[in-house]
């Protein structure tokens, strides 16, 4: 049965899970039950001032939390009793412990893109398969590369069609708080295919055998580049390709001369804006490397803000998974206002208009 107001519970105020309780926060069809997690640091600090309920999620840490000044109103146990749904963030391999919680409490689980497409059997990206996650169980949101891939995979697949794929990930060794993971004095090859290709295939199936993938990581932290060539089954312009991303919700696309002309130019800017923690939820296109050839190719350059770009996408997985929307685009757009990275234009027309229930396209289904 659809949910008018959902709530919801963050288990892990880490690096996504501060993002994602802050994400459901802001949503006026959603309810933050509280975050659960078991560290007595100053990061719950944040939970505490923003009057978010704090649940132990292991009894043991709960003097440690207490004895750190941190009001717990309960365990994990307890704030599932009162949920609908949890967002698990908590490190890769948690999530699988924490099933049996879940799975007694009978409430739907969403987990990150850190676990196995195994764990839940389902991967979900908004553009890539928002309908068939429509009033699910269980799901993992694929991970931040992935999703950045899939909104614009999905995007010309959808306009154009698509026959192949080829994507080359230049990672950061570690996100910025990390320093005890890099940065690191080398570059680091990924030896093979890497897992972005074959996640991409969880949300997107129907690209069997076209995509294909390789990464590095290097001495960074700010944020991921892809290059990508995809071969397009039509042969738009570059002014329509164009077009097309600057009319697609969740995609910048912009000149580098202006002043973005690397991502450290990027995260000035959106400081500048007054963005919090001067995140991005959005995939952002350098413009002067967007390019056609005669072959159908499409050639261009991307950045990736690890840290923010799959919150989205959470806010939205909840949706649709207590059926509170069941149009892509609406859902999209309730989302983006909230979190204040809405887009003129954007939501409406021929490229993803219509319900996906009455109408299935291409992409999102």
């Amino acid at each position: 049965m659809a949910k008018t107001k959902a709530k919801v519970g963050v288990v892990g105020y880490g690096i996504i899970g501060k993002r994602v309780a802050d994400a459901v926060a802001a949503q006026s069809d959603m309810k933050l039950v509280g975050v659960a997690d078991i560290i007595s640091d100053v990061r719950l600090r944040i939970a505490q001032e923003r009057n978010y309920p704090i649940y132990c999620s292991v009894p043991d840490f709960e003097p440690g939390m207490r004895e750190a000044g941190y009001e717990i109103v309960g365990y994990l146990e307890d704030m599932i009793k009162e949920i609908d749904i949890v967002v698990d963030c908590t490190p890769t391999g948690v999530p699988r412990q924490n099933l049996p919680l879940y799975r007694v409490g009978n409430v739907k689980v969403i987990v990150q893109g850190g676990e196995k497409h195994d764990l839940t059997n389902r991967s979900f990206s908004t553009f890539g398969n928002y309908a068939r996650h429509l009033g699910v169980d269980m799901t993992r949101l694929v991970s931040c590369n992935t999703t950045a891939l899939t909104r614009i995979v999905a995007t010309v697949t959808q306009e154009y069609g698509v026959s192949d794929v080829f994507v080359a990930l230049a990672r950061r060794a570690s996100d910025p708080s990390r320093t005890n993971r890099g940065p690191i004095n080398a570059i680091a090859p990924v030896l093979g295919v890497s897992h972005h290709g074959p996640d991409l295939l969880t949300v997107m199936p129907q690209l069997k055998d076209k995509v294909y993938s390789l990464a590095i990581a290097g001495s960074w932290t700010l944020s991921h580049v892809h290059m990508l060539k995809v071969t397009l089954d039509t042969t738009p312009s570059k002014e329509e390709v164009v077009k097309l991303f600057k009319g697609t919700p969740r995609i910048l696309i912009e000149p580098g001369k202006q002043g973005l002309y690397d991502s450290a130019q990027l995260v000035e800017y959106f400081r500048d804006l007054g963005r919090p923690r001067y995140d991005r939820p959005e995939v952002f296109i350098w413009q002067e490397t967007l390019s056609m050839d005669g072959r159908s190719n499409l050639y261009l350059i991307y950045d990736v803000h690890m840290e923010s770009i799959p919150i989205p996408e959470n806010v939205d997985a909840i949706r649709a998974m207590l059926e509170m929307e069941t149009d892509v685009m609406k859902c999209v757009e309730q989302t983006d206002k909230a979190l204040n990275i809405y887009k003129k234009g954007a939501y409406s027309g021929s490229l993803y208009g219509g319900s996906v229930v009455k109408k299935e396209s291409k992409a999102l289904v």
